[in-house]
C-alpha cells in the first residue's frame, strides 16, 4: 500500500522545438516548469484517498489529486507559463478517467482525449489539450497537449506556419521530459510535416516523414517526403529529401516529373519533363546495365507501362537502395548535381527516354547523358495485332575529369525480338576516349560486338557483347548469329559468324559460315579469313552414322597479296597454297617512317610569365599567320615547355643530362629498330654586353628548374618487336621522354639594394639664372600622397583630385616653356600599361 505525490522542478520551453522554434519570440515564448504527479496503489480505501487529497488541497492548489473513482492509476499536471504569466496545469490520466475539474483561469479546462484503457496496454497514452489559437508571426499554434509515453512526459504542439498562400503543418511535434531523475533536459520530437499551397491555378500538397535514426547512423535527421503540384492542364510529381548529420553538414535533393500533354508534331512529342537537383550530395552514376533501371531516368510515372511505381517506393531506392546495390544519391559534402530529362515519342512508334546530368565537386567534375528508347512494330497501343519486332536500346555518355576520359556505351535489351519473340536480338558497343590528363593519353577505342579473335585488348578496353541474333524454333533447329567491329589506335577489325543446327529424331546437321578481317598499319598489313563448312549425320538401324563434312576456308594477307584455301571433304583437308607466302611486312626507312609523324615534330611554347603586351606587339610587327620568333615576357614566373613527337630516351641541357639513371630505350617498330639512345638536347643562352650569345653558365643554370614529361607513347609506332609481331596487350610504351617543362629563376633583388627612405634629394646647381632653384633644405610644399597601410608594408595614394589638379597645372606651365610632355594628369596611361605578374614590390617598413 503506498502513495506518492511528485513535484519537479525544471524548464523547457517552445522555443527548443525543432523546425519553428526560431520562430517564437520571447515575449509570447511559452514555457514547461514543472511535473507534477500522484499515484496511489489500487489498495488504499476510498476513505484514505479523500484524506490524502485533503492534505494536498492545502498545499498551493497547483497539483493535482488522486483520482478516487479509478485508484492506482497516475494523474499528472504540468505546470506551464505563457509570456511570463503562469496558468492553470495541464492535467492528463495515464489511464481510462473522467477529466479534472474545471479551473479558475482564463486558459480553458484541459480535455482528455484518447484515453489508454490500461496503462499496460499498447495503445497510445492519454493526453490533454489546452486551445490556444494563437499567431507567433508566420507560426499558428492551434493546441498545447500533453502526455507519457516511452517513460517520457511529452509538450505536445498542432502547429502551422503561414507564409502567404504557403501552409507548413507538423506531426508529432513536441519536447520529451525523461522522468529517471537523471536528466531532465528537454530533447524535440517532429514525427512529420505537411505542405500546402493552393494560388489559382497552381495547387501544392505533400507530406514528409521525419524517419528515426540508429544510434550507429550518420544522420541525426533524416526527413523525406513526395509531393503533387498541379495546374488546370499538367501535374508534377516530386519526392526529395533532407539530411542533417552528425557532422554539422546538411544534404538534400529534389526530384521532380512534369507529365502532360505537351503536342507538337508527330516527329517528335514530348510526353513528359523531369528535373532533379541535389546538395552536399552525391549521384552514383550507373552502369550501361543499370540505365533501364535507373530511378531518375525511369522517373515516378512509369510512361505507361504496367503499374507505375510508388513516390516513396523510389525515394527508398534513391537513399537506400535495395538488396545487393548500394544508395543512388548519398550525402557528400561539397558536391552539387543538376539533373533535366524529358520524355519523347518519335514519329508516335518509339518510345524515349533521356537524362542529361552534371555533378560538381570540389575535387571533380562528371557530366553525362543516360537514355532509352523502345519500339515495337506495330505499336501494341494502336492493336493492330501482335508486334513482329521490338527494340529496346539503353545508352550512357559519361565523362568525369578525375579520369580524364570519355566513356560512351550502348545496349540491346534482352527482351528485343525480330519477327518473332523468340528471336531475340543481342549486342553492345562502347566508345573511350582517354585524354591528356588520364592514365592512357591519347588512347581510344570504339567496338560494336567485341574484337577480333586474335587480338588481346589491353585490360582498360571495354567488353561489349556481340551483336547478333538467337533463335531456338522448339527443341530441333537453332540459328545464331554474331558479329563485331573495332576500331583502336593500332588497328581496325570487324567479323561474323553464322551457326545453324539442327538435330532431328533421324538426322543432325550444322552450318558454319564466317569470316575475321584485322587490318594494321604503320606498316601496313591485312588478314582476312572466310569459311563456310557443312557436317551432318543420319541415324541408322544400329546408330549415328560417323560426321560426314564439306567446307572450305580461304585466309589472305598483304602485302606482298597471299594466301592459302583448304578444301573440306569427308574429313579429309586439301590446301591450295597462292601467291606470296606468308611473311610480315618489311621494315620501312626513315624517309616514309618521318611522315608518320606531324609536320613539326619539335614545339616550343610559352605556359606561364607571357607578358600581356606580347599579343598586341605580335600582331603589330608581325605578318599574318606567321608565328613569332620571340617572346616578351615577365621577369617574374616565366616557364616555357619542350615537346617532341619523336620520344627520346635522354633529356640534356647545356650538355647535362636531366633524366637520371637508367634511361629507357627507343624502339621503332615499324623501321625494326630497337635499343636506340636518343638525347632531347636544348641549349639556354644569354646575350652578352657586345651582342653576341653564349651558353648560360653552369653556376647561373642550376636555379633553373627543368621537369621532364614522360607521355606514354603508341606501341605501333614506337613499341618493341618487328612490324609484323602481334602487338602486345598494352598499346602504349612507357617511361620515354616527350619533352620537358624549363622554368627560370625567380627575380632576386641585388644586397646592396637600400629602402629609398634613408635616401636624401640632391640636385646639381643651376645658372643664377636658372628658372627652376632648388633648395635641399626646403620643406616639401603642394598635397602630398595619402598613406595606406597593409600587411607591414606602406604605399602612397596619388591619384586624388589634389594631385591630379597639380599635375595639370605642371604640365601646363612646362608647355607654355616649350617643354610639353606626352603625359596625362589622371596617369590613366600608366594605369593601362601597369602589368604585374605578381604585386609591385612595396618597402617594408617597421
Amino acid at each position: 500500500m503506498f502513495a506518492l505525490l511528485v513535484d519537479a522542478r525544471l524548464a523547457a520551453k517552445l522555443s527548443d522545438l525543432p523546425l519553428v522554434g526560431d520562430r517564437i519570440s520571447p515575449d509570447h515564448d511559452l514555457g514547461i516548469t514543472g511535473v507534477k504527479a500522484v499515484i496511489a496503489s489500487d489498495a488504499l480505501t476510498a476513505d484514505q484517498v479523500k484524506a490524502l487529497n485533503e492534505h494536498i488541497s492545502r498545499l498551493d492548489g497547483t497539483h493535482p489529486r488522486f483520482p478516487e473513482e479509478t485508484r492506482g492509476r497516475a494523474l499528472v499536471a504540468l505546470d506551464y507559463e505563457w509570456g511570463g504569466e503562469k496558468r492553470t496545469p495541464v492535467m492528463f490520466r495515464l489511464a481510462d478517467a473522467k477529466p479534472a475539474g474545471d479551473h479558475e483561469n482564463e486558459a480553458p479546462a484541459p480535455k482528455l482525449l484518447n484515453a489508454a484503457t490500461d496503462v499496460r496496454a499498447a495503445a497510445a497514452p492519454a493526453a490533454a489539450w489546452v486551445t490556444l489559437d494563437r499567431s507567433f508571426g508566420p507560426l499558428y499554434l492551434r493546441r498545447l497537449g500533453a502526455s507519457y509515453q516511452d517513460q517520457k512526459v511529452w509538450l505536445l504542439c498542432d502547429a502551422t506556419v503561414h507564409a502567404g498562400p504557403l501552409e507548413l503543418g507538423v506531426d508529432g511535434l513536441g519536447l520529451g521530459i525523461a522522468m529517471d531523475g537523471k536528466d531532465f533536459t528537454p530533447s524535440g520530437r517532429l514525427d512529420g510535416l505537411s505542405l500546402s499551397f493552393r494560388k489559382p491555378p497552381l495547387e501544392i500538397s505533400g507530406a514528409f516523414v521525419n524517419k528515426p535514426v540508429a544510434a550507429d547512423s550518420p544522420y541525426d535527421r533524416l526527413i523525406e517526403g513526395s509531393a503533387l503540384i498541379r495546374t488546370p492542364s499538367a501535374a508534377f510529381g516530386a519526392i526529395g529529401a533532407y539530411e542533417h548529420l552528425r557532422t554539422g553538414t546538411q544534404s538534400m535533393f529534389l526530384y521532380a516529373e512534369l507529365g502532360a500533354a505537351f503536342g507538337g508534331p508527330p516527329a517528335f512529342r514530348v510526353t513528359a519533363v523531369k528535373a532533379g537537383f541535389g546538395y552536399n550530395s552525391d549521384l552514383r552514376v550507373p552502369t550501361i546495365d543499370q540505365v533501364a533501371g535507373f530511378p531518375l531516368l525511369r522517373g515516378l510515372a512509369g510512361a505507361g507501362e504496367g503499374t507505375p511505381p510508388e513516390p516513396l517506393d523510389v525515394l527508398k531506392e534513391l537513399t537506400e537502395g535495395t538488396d545487393g546495390a548500394p544508395a543512388w544519391v548519398t550525402p557528400h559534402e561539397g558536391n552539387i548535381w543538376l539533373a533535366l530529362g524529358l520524355n519523347a515519342d518519335v514519329f508516335e512508334i518509339v518510345h524515349c527516354k533521356a537524362l542529361a546530368f552534371a555533378e560538381f565537386g570540389p575535387d571533380d567534375l562528371v557530366v553525362g547523358l543516360l537514355g532509352s528508347a523502345k519500339a515495337q512494330f506495330p505499336d501494341p497501343e494502336k492493336k493492330l495485332g501482335e508486334p513482329y519486332a521490338g527494340v529496346e536500346l539503353d545508352i550512357s555518355a559519361v565523362y568525369r575529369r578525375s579520369a580524364d576520359m570519355l566513356a560512351v556505351d550502348a545496349r540491346l535489351a534482352p527482351d528485343s525480338f525480330l519477327l518473332d519473340r523468340s528471336v531475340h536480338l543481342t549486342g553492345g558497343a562502347a566508345l573511350r576516349l582517354w585524354f591528356g590528363g588520364s592514365d592512357h593519353p591519347g588512347d581510344f577505342v570504339f567496338t560494336i560486338g567485341g574484337y577480333h579473335p586474335r587480338y588481346s585488348p589491353p585490360a582498360h578496353y571495354p567488353r561489349a557483347d556481340p551483336v547478333g541474333v538467337d533463335w531456338t524454333s522448339g527443341s530441333e533447329l537453332t540459328v545464331k548469329g554474331t558479329g563485331y567491329f573495332a576500331l583502336t589506335p593500332s588497328a581496325v577489325m570487324a567479323g561474323g559468324r553464322l551457326d545453324l543446327r539442327y538435330d532431328g529424331s533421324w538426322a543432325k546437321a550444322r552450318v558454319d559460315i564466317g569470316f575475321d578481317a584485322l587490318v594494321e598499319w604503320a606498316p601496313f598489313h591485312y588478314e582476312v579469313d572466310v569459311w563456310a563448312e557443312v557436317t551432318a549425320q543420319v541415324w541408322l538401324l544400329f546408330g549415328w552414322s560417323g560426321e560426314a563434312s564439306l567446307g572450305a576456308r580461304l585466309s589472305v594477307w598483304g602485302p606482298s597479296f597471299g594466301g592459302t584455301a583448304h578444301v573440306k571433304v569427308l574429313g579429309i583437308s586439301i590446301p591450295i597454297d597462292f601467291g606470296e607466302p606468308k611473311a610480315g611486312p618489311a621494315p620501312i626507312g626513315w624517309e616514309q617512317f618521318r611522315t608518320l609523324l606531324p609536320q613539326r615534330p619539335l614545339t616550343l611554347a610559352p605556359v606561364d610569365g607571357l607578358h600581356p603586351d606580347h599579343a598586341t606587339a605580335a600582331r603589330r610587327t608581325e605578318p599574318a599567320g606567321s608565328g613569332s620568333g620571340t617572346w616578351t615576357a615577365t621577369a617574374d614566373g616565366f616557364a616555357f615547355t619542350v615537346g617532341s613527337a619523336f620520344p627520346a630516351s635522354a633529356l640534356k641541357i647545356n650538355g647535362v643530362d636531366e633524366t637520371g639513371d637508367n634511361p629507357a630505350k627507343i624502339d621503332i617498330r615499324p623501321m625494326g629498330k630497337a635499343g636506340l639512345d636518343v638525347t632531347l638536347s636544348v641549349t639556354l643562352e644569354e646575350e652578352t654586353e657586345d651582342g653576341h650569345w653564349r651558353q648560360l653558365p653552369a653556376d647561373r643554370r642550376q636555379d633553373w628548374n627543368v621537369s621532364i614529361h614522360s607521355v606514354p607513347q603508341p606501341a605501333a609506332l614506337w613499341g618493341a618487336g618487328k612490324a609484323d609481331d602481334t602487338l602486345s596487350a598494352d598499346p602504349f610504351a612507357h617511361g620515354l621522354v616527350s619533352g620537358a617543362r624549363i622554368a627560370v629563376p625567380a627575380p632576386r633583388l641585388p644586397e646592396a639594394a637600400a629602402s629609398s627612405r634613408s635616401g636624401r634629394l640632391d640636385h646639381a646647381p643651376l645658372l643664377p639664372e636658372g628658372i627652376l632653384p632648388l633648395d635641399p633644405g626646403a620643406d616639401p610644399a603642394g598635397v602630398r600622397g595619402e598613406r595606406e597601410e597593409a600587411a607591414g608594408t606602406g604605399a602612397l595614394r596619388v591619384d586624388t583630385p589634389e594631385q591630379t589638379a597639380l599635375r595639370k597645372t605642371a604640365l601646363a606651365a612646362l608647355a607654355a616653356a616649350g617643354y610639353p610632355l606626352d603625359a596625362a594628369p589622371e596617369l590613366d596611361r600608366y594605369a593601362r600599361e601597369a602589368a604585374f605578374s605578381s604585386p609591385p614590390l612595396r618597402l617594408v617598413h617597421s
